[in-house]
């Protein structure tokens, strides 16, 4: 089910605050679509530069630790780059174009269509501020959301989810894209 001809990828951001479920969801959907035959390709934002892939005792620590300013570990079946440098989110979609569907969590200020997570009904502000919105994902029922402020309903033009169906999301997004 993979694509035939080269056609970019579909993209689609999770975002949310800490621990409203976004790596879980990431996760789920990224083993929905693969299973369907899709190639997924996942960037996950770290926006306290903690994460390290190459730990002490490995090789490539070794090569890091020596000042090296990219390494690249590659067998028959994976590569991995680490690279002593920033790079933009539009450089490596560019780098993954090759996938069927690229899904980011994170990078909440990005402008691709978004999943957002809400878990608590204060986390329903950042609809007000997010570009491309297109679904809720959401641990709280639809009909229990109290809406505060300016009586502007955010959630009118939005799907809703609950973030129990994942199943029921991918399938959403399968059709979305192919209706578009």
């Amino acid at each position: 089910m993979g694509k035939t001809s080269h056609v970019p990828p579909y993209i689609v951001q999770i975002v949310g605050y800490k621990n409203t479920g976004k790596s879980t969801l990431t996760a789920e959907l990224t083993r929905y679509l693969s299973l369907k035959g899709l190639r997924v390709a996942v960037i996950k934002h770290d926006g306290h530069d903690h994460f390290q892939m190459d730990h002490e005792g490995t090789d490539s620590y070794r090569f890091n630790q020596a000042g090296a300013s990219a390494v690249v570990v590659m067998s028959d079946k994976r590569t991995a780059i680490i690279e002593q440098q920033a790079t933009t989110l539009e450089n490596m979609l560019n780098h993954l174009n090759h996938y069927d569907w690229i899904l980011i969590e994170g990078y909440k200020w990005a402008n691709y269509p978004k999943l957002v997570m809400i878990r608590e009904d204060q986390h329903l502000a950042m609809l007000e501020k997010l570009h491309g919105v297109m679904a809720v994902v959401s641990w709280l029922p639809k009909d229990s959301i109290h809406l505060v402020g300016n009586g502007h309903d955010p959630l009118k033009e939005v799907v809703w989810h609950s973030v129990h169906e994942t199943g029921l999301i991918a399938e959403w997004l399968l059709k979305r894209v192919n209706v578009n």
